[in-house]
């Protein structure tokens, strides 16, 4: 199952999630936005700029649950990033933890600490052209899948949360289970891969805590605290940008240039020069989100934001630096574990296209040439040719560029307007028009008129149109003459109220009643010989009444039938 998962009703196509990813790792298809989990660095970009909240992190809340049903010892790695994410102090939140059934809680600080150490290592050693953190997950799934050639300048070293769960076993026991518990959700991906040996037994976010206090009623106890043990207190700066720095001993540090890179883009501007080999003898700290793992993706808002986030840890990291050297010695600052870390080629390297199909994937919505490549970056891809091969690769469709399915729109829109019999005007509330198509214009002889702005007023009867606006019932077919063009119309008159605009469409009748008039003509003629024929038959059948006898009714009858039916569909025709 995919860390991130999308509803699917919820999709609006509005394609922002695949403008964000930095790795264009989102597919469009069958009308839905689609996470392609191999190329994903799960940086949760995408999950913070969904407008429609369509994307949700697959919650394992309920397999901890399970742990702590079946009276297992389940051990916190809490990130030290929390105090970031809850307005409670370390001793409310480790009651809390304590509270939902968790045996221990200890600060992933405790494992970060041991990492520096290992950093301290390789920098003495000299040996790597540059050495890259591997403390931030999604950097290493976007080395791995995207600069595999950059692998051997990730530092070989385990990230925070895994060492400290290897510290945790080895102080407390290989059985234990132990909950991982911090702002990102590349740590799940992470606690899956097999190379880990299943250390980490679960992630959960700041988010889904937060949740589960809530249904547990937590936040109501103001007074719910505990006494901790072995916590942490070393370490707790690794949340912001520049704080792994902070913890290697500045006189090994000189061994290496350093530096600090936040921001999955900035990252991905440092790994393509060092892959252009313009980078060497640098120490460089990356993490993937902007503002460090307290801006991460499962972080809960605080007032007054990233400010106030980095202020609560730079406070809470200055209580650990009062008692620092005391706790170099304690129980969680050594270890024997395995920290070391094997990286490994995760790249895909799919068919790419000819510069014939790319171009002929351009040709379709209407790029013939480089003037027509708006590169605007709507349909989420850079450049018109980078979209076009994600529709190769089956990543994208046609329709996705926004500038080529207006101007199709438009076109057939158009053709639709300007070639119907029917004359439309759009007008506003004041009655001025504001597009007229090409039949309205022969209609009233407005050819050679610019009617934009124009008052309808000036060339038509308005009282129908001023009916409506007052009374917003439209008309529909509505038979009207215009006596000044000795035109008859059929009408419909619509009021769009939303948009302020009335839409008038009219029907020239003119040559059907003109036809409907002289099939009148020709039956009234037909009733008056029938007239004639009658009175005729009558004298004829007076003087010969003794001989026909009741023939002369019958055809009295008949002709008064024949009268009636041609005048019942006369009437009809008027």
């Amino acid at each position: 199952m995919s860390i991130i998962q999308f509803k699917e009703a919820n999709c609006k196509n509005c394609y922002k999630c695949i403008r964000s990813c930095p790795v264009n790792a989102i597919a469009f298809r069958n009308e839905q936005a689609e996470i392609i989990h191999d190329e994903c660095t799960l940086c949760g970009n995408c999950l913070k700029v969904c407008p429609q909240n369509a994307k949700s992190v697959n919650s394992e809340i309920d397999r901890v649950r399970k742990f702590i049903a079946k009276k297992e010892k389940v051990y916190v790695s809490l990130a030290p990033s929390f105090v970031s994410a809850f307005d409670q102090d370390e001793r409310w939140l480790y009651a809390a933890l304590k509270r939902l059934g968790f045996t221990h809680v200890e600060g992933t600080a405790n494992g970060a600490y041991q990492v520096s150490r290992q950093y301290e290592k390789l920098i003495n050693k000299k040996e790597m052209k540059n050495i890259i953190t591997s403390c931030c997950s999604s950097v290493i799934l976007l080395v791995e899948k995207y600069y595999p050639q950059l692998i051997g300048q990730l530092a070989p070293v385990v990230s925070p949360m895994i060492a400290h769960a290897k510290m945790l076993r080895e102080t407390y026991g290989q059985r234990i289970r132990v909950v991982f518990i911090g702002p990102c959700i590349s740590k799940k991906e992470e606690c899956n891969d097999l190379q880990n040996e299943n250390q980490v037994d679960a992630v959960i976010t700041f988010d889904e805590l937060e949740k589960w206090f809530e249904e547990e009623g937590l936040y109501e106890e103001k007074n719910l605290a505990d006494e901790m043990k072995n916590f942490d207190n070393i370490a707790r700066i690794y949340p912001v940008p520049g704080g792994i720095l902070k913890t290697i001993d500045r006189s090994i540090k000189k061994s290496y240039r350093s530096i600090s890179v936040d921001g999955v883009e900035r990252c991905i501007d440092i790994l393509d020069s060092i892959a252009e080999g313009n980078i060497e003898n640098y120490f460089i700290e990356m993490s993937s989100c902007t503002g460090g793992c307290i801006a991460g993706p499962c972080m809960k808002h605080v007032p007054g934001g990233f400010l106030t986030s980095r202020e609560r840890l730079l406070n809470y990291a200055k209580k650990a630096a009062l008692c620092q050297n005391e706790n170099k010695s304690s129980l969680m600052a050594a270890t024997k574990s395995n920290l070391s870390k094997t990286f490994i080629d995760r790249s895909r390297r799919p068919e790419m296209p000819s510069k014939a199909v790319i171009q002929g994937i351009l040709n379709s919505i209407g790029k013939f040439s480089e003037d027509k490549e708006l590169n605007c970056g709507a349909c989420g891809y850079p450049t018109c040719k980078e979209k076009a091969i994600a529709v190769y690769l089956g990543k994208a469709q046609v329709h996705m560029c926004l500038p080529y399915m207006r101007e199709r729109a438009e076109s057939i829109s158009n053709i639709i307007i300007n070639y119907t019999p029917y004359g439309i005007f759009a007008l506003d509330e004041n009655l001025n028009i504001q597009e007229a198509n090409k039949s309205a214009k022969t209609m009233f002889k407005l050819n050679s008129t610019d009617v934009e702005g124009m008052n309808i007023c000036e060339f038509l009867k308005c009282d129908l149109f001023e009916k409506v606006l007052e009374s917003g019932e439209n008309l529909y077919d509505e038979k009207y003459l215009y006596e000044e063009f000795d035109m008859v119309v059929k009408q419909s008159i619509i009021n769009v109220s939303k948009h302020n605009t009335l839409i008038v469409i009219i029907n020239d009748i003119t040559d059907e009643e003109n036809q409907r008039q002289k099939v009148f003509e020709s039956r009234s003629q037909n009733i008056e010989i029938a007239q004639k024929v009658m009175e005729k038959q009558m004298r004829v059948a007076q003087e010969i009444a003794s001989l026909l006898g009741e023939t002369t009714a019958e055809t009295k009858v008949a002709l008064t039938k024949l009268k009636k039916s041609i005048m019942s569909e006369m009437g009809e025709g008027t």
